[in-house]
């Protein structure tokens, strides 16, 4: 038995940007060993052969924000743990981690749990326990005092919920170094917010440079990466000049916002879902309020033109659906790219922004992302052409077949494996035709 996978595509899109006609990806263990032109790939004794040549190949995807611990549903009270205890909050999670999965997303970034339930479900999946897309988690987000993540209850009950909340550099230091002693990935944010007052914005910053780069700088220090909540204002100055990696949702940043992120090489993550399915499900069918519908009328108007500015100047953009806010359901995340192209991003793009930049934002690019030789074999097959339609990864009947690290998770359809007896070479192999290594020109679409 060669131990190899041979994955033959009718079009392949790698990631990179680029789409090719009948290429293979050939797996060794868990990662790629190389792509070719198909014609040139020659199979061995004992290959199993996945023929995806009347379909679409390419990298697993990745969505950069999530909430594990809340399904979408709005009664699940997915960010309220005063009402929900941590093994419902670990059930909840291990569910919508796992419709993630038959998304297609074979990464995912938890952006704060709690009761490091986050942490716990990353090992679960790593072990191999259940079957799950890779996760790399922050454990407890950060806020100071009255930020809008540390929820006052009465006087002399105050309660941490999903943050750590820290008011000072020495207390972020401490806890920065304690979520990543905890097995975090990464240190979230909460660095300001904006608000909707007789008809204005408002920012209001609720963390401070000071305070976040010295837990930048631990971060750092374990090759972690770094992320805040911000929509605009001085929080997002202070954040992208502390050194974080990614602006989560940026409603409100500005052409000189996107002048320092260019220059310290920040990744906006604009999370479009949020605001367009609320906005798409209508004002009866949320149960909003005026008040409220004016301000999500508004917030959805500012980041079609955030968006459409940060693509002007260049700023990498990463997807991230923000998957378990109210209405924004898990296995539904591939909608992000979807709001990307209805608001303007070439479809290739929009692909790119949720493997690529989506891996770099995870620090993961130097092993997903993209069907480069070395890389980890995390690969989907997808009926349709998403750069045609991208709305065909909305639909997971349309993900045949789902590999992580190499191996097939999920499957669906008609088979589409076999594995390749000895006497099916054994002309080949006499004759000398070889593996057909060597890459190939030409085919690119």
């Amino acid at each position: 038995m060669s131990g190899r996978i041979v994955v033959r595509a009718g079009l392949l899109i790698d990631g990179n940007g680029n789409a090719w006609k009948n290429r293979s990806v050939v797996v060794k263990s868990r990662s790629i060993e190389g792509v070719v032109e198909s014609e040139d790939c020659h199979v061995l004794p004992g290959d199993e052969v996945i023929d995806a040549s009347a379909y679409t190949v390419m990298p697993g995807l990745i969505d950069c924000h999530v909430h594990t611990r809340s399904s979408g549903d709005p009664k699940d009270r997915g960010f309220d743990s005063t009402q929900t205890s941590i093994p419902t909050f670990a059930y909840r999670a291990l569910l919508n981690a796992h419709k993630d999965l038959e998304a297609g997303f074979t990464t995912i970034r938890d952006m704060a749990s709690i009761g490091y339930v986050d942490i716990s479900l990353r090992d679960t999946f790593e072990r191999g326990d259940f079957p799950g897309p890779r996760m790399r988690v922050v454990g407890y987000g950060l806020t100071q005092w009255g930020g809008h993540m540390h929820h006052f209850l009465r006087p002399g009950l105050d309660m941490v919920e999903s943050t750590g909340v820290v008011n000072n550099p020495a207390e972020a230091q401490s806890a920065a170094r304690y979520q990543i002693g905890r097995g975090a990935d990464g240190i979230k944010f909460n660095s300001g917010v904006g608000k909707l007052v007789d008809g204005k914005i408002v920012m209001e910053q609720e963390m401070d440079y000071d305070l976040m780069a010295v837990a930048v700088k631990e971060a750092r220090k374990v090759g972690a990466w770094s992320a805040t909540h911000c929509h605009g204002g001085r929080g997002a100055t202070d954040a992208i000049l502390a050194g974080v990696t990614s602006i989560e949702h940026g409603h409100w940043l500005t052409d000189e916002h996107f002048d320092l992120m260019l220059r310290n090489g920040t990744i906006f993550v604009p999370t479009m879902c949020p605001n367009e399915k609320r906005y798409e499900r209508g004002k009866d069918r949320t149960g909003s309020g005026p008040e409220f519908w004016e301000w999500l009328e508004r917030e959805t108007e500012d980041k079609i033109d955030t968006l459409a500015r940060a693509m002007k100047a260049g700023v990498p953009i990463a997807a991230g659906s923000d998957a378990g806010t109210n209405y924004n359901f898990h296995g539904e995340n591939a909608r992000e790219m979807e709001f990307l192209v209805m608001r303007g991003m070439p479809p290739m793009m929009a692909i790119v922004a949720g493997t690529k930049i989506a891996a770099m934002t995870a620090k993961l690019d130097h092993k997903i992302g993209t069907l480069d030789a070395g890389k980890w074999a995390d690969v989907i097959v997808v009926n349709g052409n998403p750069v045609e339609n991208i709305k065909v990864l909305n639909d997971k009947a349309n993900i045949l077949l789902i590999m992580k690290d190499g191996k097939v998770t999920i499957e669906r359809g008609p088979s589409l494996r076999s594995v390749v007896p000895a006497e099916a070479t054994a002309a080949a192999a006499s004759a000398g035709s070889g593996t057909g290594w060597g890459a190939a020109e030409g085919g690119r679409v």
